[in-house]
């Protein structure tokens, strides 16, 4: 039969080697860095077969698939040999493949040698989109090529029926959760649910985790949220000719997005309006006439020097200049006799709550004025009223997405952000991990409805006692809280947390129970015991800002303090003297997370 005009354009194709090979990177969703390109291979642009869909379907219908993986993966090596870069090299290739007998083998060692590009830099990815038969001679083929040197990874895991097993019999390096688990997650509990457990499985099986189809800021808050390892997607770069152009693209990208991460847009930085002040003993009838020239401009700063001393407002002035006599009186004499004195001046890094307190508490309050926005006490711009309170609006309408449902405190998102603002600014904080003791039991004896009720009753408390200014208290899940102080009144907060749990948890108990000072229920083990009533542990620690640089080290910190809060018997506060991580390995997965 003779081959069709798709079979004869991929036999050009071959022949010619008209293959592009673009890089798509893979970036570290902790540190922003881009530790890999995945190599992706393309048809001529004006070919039926420019996709790989297309591509590849023609290939495996003409049994051309191992001439065509080969060629992918030598153009690709290739290309990457000439980008001088320590980035690992991501390489498809098709179990299908490996296990055609025909297959040439060493090819890739040798192509690789030539261009002095170590093994240990390449990833061969199997896709679990082509059924496996005959796993055992898969993963003999798969430990030949590890026993080489190179990475393992199962690509599109979740896209087939088999990867769980292929999982299993392989054990690979890295593991990459297809891009349907991954898009709009954040709206998808049943998602959600199956990537966490894929975390955890990897955690456990010592494999990392790439998520794949990053496109949207929703989806990478969620998959930092879940503890994933890398990242990869539209959002943090497309596939391009270039890595160099693509590692730019990727970090730049991944520094944007890190605003959202990491709350820089939290503070009074993005409320600045650069805007040229006036010094103090400028004319006011120059100012007038600026005014009076700008329709829009409704208020200038007046500096002495770099310092702000005051503001003028528009209608303030031009009423004053209105008057019978007003200009006359007023036009010679200088700006800093009629401006306002006292304005409101705020530091650039400081919270938008803070921002909004301090100025809804001024009598002049209004919707339409602007303050002082400072660096170091030096004039940097204005900030608007109407800004400030339409980006309070959008901050709470954030958060309540990421608030637990049944308090409604801020959750895990929320929580690492404000850790993130308090490192970037090298700002002093404590923060303490309340967990409750014998929960499990009193849940199994009074049944999750009371338990609800307890969880309440901690919020409850850490509202009354620990919501202070500057403060910021969350609910990580379950009966897991925590409360990040920056004042210096903390311990007396934690202790009337305390004090009033162990004033009102006899409240939650049936008389019997309280008379005998505990509940009998089936330990894990489902023997019956004897447990004490309800306790609080909190677990304190005070990170040092300049050795401590994500929200994971300290979610580490608080962790060990939490641990030795529950060796404690009863309600009891522990405060650890540890400020940092004792070595990079303890944190390089943790994150807060509700106890089992």
């Amino acid at each position: 039969m003779a081959p069709s005009p798709l079979e004869q354009e991929l036999e050009r194709i071959i022949e010619n080697r008209s293959l592009t090979s673009l890089f798509q990177p893979l970036v570290h969703l902790r540190r922003g860095t881009v530790i890999g390109y995945e190599a992706l291979s393309r048809g001529p642009s004006d070919s039926p077969l420019h996709s790989p869909a297309a591509l590849f379907e023609v290939a495996s219908k003409s049994q051309r698939l191992s001439q065509l993986d080969l060629l992918c993966r030598h153009c690709a090596i290739e290309r990457y040999n000439e980008f001088n870069t320590d980035a690992l090299l991501f390489i498809n290739v098709s179990p299908v493949t490996l296990l055609n007998e025909d297959h040439p083998k060493g090819m890739t060692v040798q192509w690789l040698a030539h261009h002095n590009i170590k093994p240990e830099n390449v990833v061969i990815e199997l896709s679990e989109q082509h059924q496996v038969d005959d796993p055992q001679t898969l993963l003999k083929a798969v430990n030949h090529y590890r026993n080489l040197g190179f990475l393992i990874a199962i690509d599109d895991l979740g896209a087939g029926f088999s990867g769980l097993r292929l999982w299993s019999e392989i054990q690979p390096d890295i593991i990459k959760i297809d891009r349907y688990f991954i898009s709009q997650i954040h709206t998808d509990p049943v998602k959600k649910e199956f990537v966490r457990s894929i975390v955890s499985l990897a955690q456990t099986t010592g494999s990392k985790v790439v998520a794949e189809g990053i496109e949207t800021d929703e989806e990478l808050l969620q998959t930092q949220e879940l503890g994933i390892d890398y990242g990869q997607g539209y959002l943090l770069g497309r596939p391009m000719r270039s890595i160099v152009d693509t590692a730019v693209g990727a970090y730049k990208i991944r520094n944007d997005s890190s605003n959202l991460l990491h709350s820089l847009q939290d503070t009074a930085v993005v409320l600045l309006q650069p805007s040229k002040p006036v010094d103090h003993l400028v004319a006011s009838g120059e100012v007038v006439d600026r005014f009076l020239r700008t329709p829009d401009l409704q208020s200038i700063a007046v500096t002495n020097g770099p310092l702000p001393v005051g503001i003028v407002q528009r209608a303030n002035i031009l009423e004053l200049f209105s008057t019978p006599y007003g200009r006359a009186l007023n036009e010679r004499r200088h700006i800093g006799q009629v401006m306002q004195l006292n304005p409101v001046i705020v530091e650039s890094d400081i919270s938008l709550e803070d921002v909004s307190r301090i100025v809804t508490d001024e009598e002049s309050f209004d919707v339409r004025t602007h303050f002082v926005i400072t660096v170091q006490g030096e004039y940097r711009g204005l900030g608007s009223v109407r800004s400030l309170l339409r980006r309070i609006t959008e901050s709470r309408i954030q958060s309540a997405r990421y608030a637990n449902p049944l308090t409604m405190l801020p959750g895990n998102v929320p929580i690492y952000r404000e850790v993130e603002r308090l490192l970037k600014k090298k700002q002093e904080f404590v923060i303490t991990y309340l967990d409750l003791n014998h929960f499990k039991p009193y849940n199994d004896v009074y049944g999750y409805g009371r338990g609800d009720m307890i969880i309440q009753l901690v919020a409850e408390l850490l509202k009354s006692h620990a919501s202070a200014p500057g403060n910021f208290i969350g609910h990580v899940g379950g009966d897991d809280f925590v409360a990040i102080f920056t004042d210096d009144n903390w311990q007396l907060q934690c202790e009337l947390i305390l004090k009033d749990f162990v004033a009102r948890i006899p409240n939650y108990y049936e008389a019997v129970d309280i008379e005998r000072n505990g509940i009998v229920a089936r330990a894990r083990s489902g023997v019956e015991q004897f447990f004490p009533l309800l306790g609080l542990a909190i677990g304190a620690v005070q990170p040092d800002p300049n050795h401590c640089h994500s929200h994971h080290e300290v979610a580490a910190l608080a962790a060990d303090a939490k641990k030795e809060a529950k060796r404690l018997t009863g309600s009891r506060l522990f405060m650890s003297r540890r400020r940092m991580p004792a070595k990079p390995s303890e944190c390089d997965t943790v994150k807060f997370v509700k106890s089992a």
